[in-house]
């Protein structure tokens, strides 16, 4: 019996969160734009592709959340320590210490997606004039928030302004009441080998049909791209298809930030440090890569564990990488001197003793790249691509906006055009009345 493809109205590739929101709010509208056209199936059908990469929990700004209808959680603002001084970034702290910064700043970011117009600017550059620290408080929020390696001192102040009280997100929390949801998982090894326009034989409108190594083929009206450069180019082989992207050459930065998770046996870290803390070296302007390093604790206390993130290369060496590990180390055994005492794991070998084969050492880097952070030197501008009926979510979308604010608000653009205006108009669920409105 000959295998008949899966057909989709929407079809997400990637485990980016912007990609996840689309999907939530496209079953919510989709049967609202079915009766009001009064023809089609009542329910949309789903499919997610699952790439394999873990979507793990992020800082996300309480004003993001807000915007798109997500719910917020254990809200918190983060601390900024340094050897002399711990500054805790909190609206009433900030906005009483520094006088340049108006308060009514504070719901101009909480109404707004778009970037700070040029009176906002003209604000947030009085203010660095006076208060210059405020430079080093917003490099460090930047650098865990941020994904554009080429950022304004405004527009990092801007950025941090925004992540005044924040929570831990778990982005797959967006699709965990999706009844309408078929997930597809891809190991490691599996591909997507083909992705090809075929006539829709119900109109003139065209289909697009996946094919990937596990034989499965899956059919959609609307393919929406949701992952970062490096995870498309491993996955795809088809070279045809990323051309239809136009992803430049020169998009991504020659830096990531790479994480080692530390797991301890019996150890509490002093109950003042917040869920994500920011620790600098240097109290006036320090080198992000180098002078400032941020520390995230693990969710939940069962095992106790901390997350310490490097600055390192791109296309890095499991040498090079290891050194950053070990100055991370040094760090935090500065800070902790007796956690290292309880350390029970590592999530990566720090020496090549460890690894005793080029197969283990393949597989250390492979880790060590899927959970990196990537960073970008452009910014992609628009949703579209070559091909009617794709889009592209990769996070370097709009990466100038802390992250992920860009690529939601690439998400709401796409819902805008999939959906008539008085489907849109009428869609307005409690709690999310700013979940689709222009930006």
């Amino acid at each position: 019996m000959q295998n008949i493809p899966l057909q989709f109205d929407l079809l997400v590739l990637g485990n980016e969160p912007a990609g996840l929101w689309l999907i939530r709010e496209f079953e919510k509208i989709y049967p609202k734009e079915r009766a009001l056209k009064q023809t089609g199936k009542e329910n949309a059908a789903l499919g997610w592709i699952n790439m394999g990469h873990p979507t793990e929990d992020f800082p996300l700004a309480k004003s993001t959340a807000a915007q798109f209808g997500i719910e917020t959680h254990n809200l918190f603002s983060v601390e900024m320590a340094s050897a002399n001084h711990l500054f805790k970034w909190a609206p009433e702290k900030l906005f009483s210490s520094y006088a340049k910064i108006p308060s009514s700043l504070e719901q101009q970011i909480y109404d707004s997606t778009l970037p700070p117009d040029s009176k906002m600017r003209q604000t947030l550059q009085a203010a660095l004039k006076y208060h210059p620290e405020l430079l080093t408080y917003a490099q460090a929020l930047w650098k865990q928030i941020g994904r554009s390696r080429k950022a304004t001192p405004e527009m990092m102040v801007w950025g941090a302004l925004q992540a005044v009280e924040i929570f831990q997100w778990d982005p797959q929390s967006l699709i965990a009441s999706c009844k309408n949801l078929h997930t597809f998982h891809l190991s490691k090894t599996d591909r997507v080998i083909s992705i090809e326009q075929i006539p829709n034989p119900e109109n003139k409108g065209t289909l697009y049909k996946i094919a990937i190594s596990t034989g499965l083929s899956i059919i959609t009206k609307t393919l929406v791209i949701n992952a970062n450069v490096k995870q498309l180019r491993q996955t795809l082989r088809d070279n045809e298809f990323i051309s239809w992207l136009a992803i430049p050459d020169d998009l991504l930065s020659p830096f990531s930030h790479f994480p080692i998770r530390l797991e301890f046996d019996e150890y509490q870290l002093p109950k003042n440090i917040k869920p994500l803390t920011f620790f600098m070296d240097e109290e006036i302007l320090p080198e992000p890569d180098l002078e400032i390093w941020p520390m995230t604790l693990s969710k939940g206390n069962s095992p106790p564990g901390v997350t310490l993130w490097a600055t390192d290369r791109a296309e890095f060496s499991y040498e090079g990488i290891c050194k950053s590990f070990g100055k991370a180390l040094n760090r935090f055994q500065n800070h902790f001197p007796e956690a290292l005492k309880a350390l029970k794991t590592l999530s990566v070998s720090l020496g090549l003793e460890s690894c005793y084969s080029d197969q283990d050492r393949a597989q250390a880097i492979n880790e060590i790249e899927s959970s990196g952070i990537e960073l970008y030197d452009l910014s992609l501008l628009h949703v579209r691509t070559r091909k009617r009926g794709i889009y592209s979510l990769l996070p370097a979308l709009r990466c100038n906006l802390p992250y992920p604010l860009g690529t939601l608000s690439g998400a709401r653009e796409i819902l805008n055009e999939l959906f008539s205006r008085k489907t849109l108009q009428n869609y307005s669920p409690k709690g999310e009345q700013n979940a689709l409105s222009s930006p």
